[in-house]
C-alpha cells in the first residue's frame, strides 16, 4: 500500500487469542451495538487491504473485535449471501469439512450507529447486527 494514515485512528482493534474463550461473556454491552462484518466481494487481497485501511479512517471511535474461529464449511457457505463467493466455498466443502476463518465484530455505541453503518455500506462491507444470545455463543478455537 503506497498510502499512510494521516491521523490516529479512532478504531480500537482487538484480537481475541485465548483458546476456548467467549469474548462477548461477561462484558457489558448494554449501551452498544454489535455488528459482525464480512467482505463476501470478489475484491483482490490487495483491494480488500485497502479497504481495510480506510475502516481505520472510520470517523466515529468504535471497536473493531478479530475473533478466531473453526466451522463447518458447509455451514459457512449457508450463511453467504454473494452467489459467486458461496459457489466457491461449496467447491471448498467437497476438499475439506472444517474451515478456520476470523470473525471480524465492529462495537460501537448506540447513538454513532447510523453513522457506522453508512461507513461500512459505503467501503462495500457486508453487516448484521448480532443479538446477545448470539454473542454469547462465539467461542475462539483455532
Amino acid at each position: 500500500m503506497t498510502s499512510h494514515l494521516h491521523q490516529a485512528s479512532k478504531l480500537d482493534i482487538q484480537v481475541f487469542d485465548e483458546q476456548g474463550s467467549f469474548p462477548f461473556k461477561e462484558k457489558n454491552l448494554s449501551s452498544k451495538r454489535i455488528y459482525e462484518i464480512h467482505d463476501e466481494t470478489l475484491r483482490t487481497p490487495l483491494e480488500k487491504a485497502e479497504v481495510f485501511e480506510q475502516l481505520l479512517n472510520i470517523p466515529n471511535e468504535c471497536e473493531l473485535w478479530i475473533v478466531p474461529v473453526t466451522t463447518e464449511t458447509s455451514a459457512l457457505t449457508k450463511s453467504i449471501k454473494e452467489e459467486k463467493t458461496s459457489a466457491l466455498f461449496d467447491m471448498l466443502a467437497s476438499i475439506r469439512d472444517k474451515m478456520q476463518f476470523d470473525r471480524t465484530f465492529i462495537v460501537a455505541e448506540n447513538n454513532l450507529c447510523d453513522n457506522v453503518c453508512s461507513q461500512l455500506k459505503e467501503l462495500g462491507y457486508t453487516f448484521t447486527e448480532k443479538t446477545e444470545e448470539e454473542l454469547q455463543q462465539v467461542q475462539v478455537e483455532f
